[in-house]
C-alpha cells in the first residue's frame, strides 16, 4: 500500500480513527507534545513521527525484504497500532487530529462535517467534497486486525528540495513490552 503527497503539518500520525472515539468521548485533549499523547501510544492507538511539513511517500509493506537496506536508514522505536475488526486506521494531520480530538471527542467524521465549510473557503476554489476530503487528506491505511509495530526506515539521502519518503514495515506481534514502548516521537527531517 502507497500513500502520496501527504500534508502533515510537522507530525505524521497514524491513528486507529475508531479507537480515538471511543478514548475521547469522556477524556479531555491534552495539547502537551508529545506527552499529552503517550496515553494513546501505550494503548497502539496512534504512532507518531515528527517531520517535514509534507511527506512525498509512505510505503506499508509485511515483509522486511522489499525495503532495499542500501537506500533506506531503519530508525528505532518501539511502537505499536492495535487493530480489532472493523477498526479505520488513516493517515491525519496534526491541525485535523488536534481539532477532531479536542472539539469532537475523537469522532473524525463530526470534524470533517463540521470544518469542510471553512476548508474549502481556505483551499481558494478547491472545493472538495467529505469523501474527497477523506480520500486525499486523511487515506485509509489498511491493516489486518492483529498488533502491528510500526518499523520506520526513511530515505538514507533525501534530496534538499524534496519531502520525505517513509517505508514502514508492518510486523505482526503477539506480545507488547509496555516498558519498551517508545513515549517520545521519532524525529525524522530531510
Amino acid at each position: 500500500m502507497v500513500l502520496e503527497g501527504l500534508n502533515t503539518e510537522g507530525v505524521l500520525i497514524f491513528a486507529n480513527i475508531t479507537k480515538c472515539k471511543n478514548y475521547y468521548s469522556d477524556k479531555e485533549f491534552n495539547y502537551d507534545y508529545p506527552d499529552g499523547l503517550s496515553e494513546l501510544l501505550k494503548q497502539g492507538i496512534i504512532h507518531i513521527i515528527t517531520t517535514d511539513e509534507a511527506v512525498e511517500q509512505v510505503d506499508f509493506v509485511f515483509d522486511k525484504n522489499e525495503i532495499d537496506s542500501q537506500r533506506w536508514e531503519f530508525h528505532d522505536s518501539y511502537n505499536y497500532l492495535k487493530v480489532d475488526p472493523g477498526d479505520e486506521i488513516r493517515t491525519v494531520s496534526h491541525a485535523d487530529f488536534t481539532q477532531m480530538c479536542h472539539n469532537h471527542n475523537g469522532d473524525l467524521e463530526a470534524h470533517i462535517n463540521s470544518s469542510l465549510a471553512l476548508k474549502n473557503i481556505l483551499s481558494f476554489g478547491h472545493d472538495k467534497t467529505k469523501e474527497e476530503y477523506f480520500e486525499y487528506e486523511l487515506p485509509l491505511i489498511e491493516i489486518p486486525s492483529g498488533t502491528w509495530k510500526l518499523n520506520v526506515y526513511a530515505l538514507k539521502e533525501e534530496h534538499i528540495l524534496s519531502w520525505m519518503e517513509f517505508y514502514i514495515h508492518l510486523e505482526k506481534m503477539d506480545t507488547i513490552d509496555p516498558d519498551k514502548i517508545t513515549l517520545e516521537p521519532l524525529e525524522i527531517f530531510s
